[in-house]
């Protein structure tokens, strides 16, 4: 009896490894989505056992790969926030200008209303007078 248990169980090892060949190859796509998840596991310890005694070289470019995306996002990020600082920094400093052109504009407009009542408050000869002293004769 032991003989037997051991034939088959070296015949399931067997198909086993062929299922998970033919699944490793490609060869076992059906249109029956149940069919093929069936496969899928039957092949899952040959995929485990493979992937972990050989190194797949595109997975190991791949990641190669993200690690090298990676070092770049973070530079990349570092030079957007530098420049977001900048213009940020640069945004608060017209700020600060437009706040003092308004005021400026605010108090020559209190000057302009100062000079418009003097006008109209003064008489010929004042006005006369200041026309000799800014314009001269």
């Amino acid at each position: 009896m032991g003989k037997n248990w051991l034939i088959t169980l070296g015949v399931i090892v067997l198909a086993l490894i062929v299922i998970g060949v033919l699944y490793d190859n490609g060869m076992l796509n059906f249109e029956w989505q149940g069919l093929t998840m069936i496969f899928a596991a039957l092949a899952g310890p040959y995929t485990f056992i493979k992937k972990t005694i050989f190194k797949d070289s595109k997975v190991e470019e791949m990641k190669n790969r993200h690690k090298k995306v990676r070092a770049e996002e973070v530079i990349h990020r570092q030079v957007v926030d530098d420049e977001i600082q900048k213009r940020s920094d640069r945004i608060a400093t017209l700020n600060k200008e437009i706040e003092l052109a308004e005021k400026r504009i605010e108090v020559i407009e209190e000057k302009k209303k100062r000079v418009v009542t003097d006008v109209r408050n003064s008489s010929i000869e004042e006005m006369q007078d200041d026309a000799i002293n800014y314009f001269g004769d």
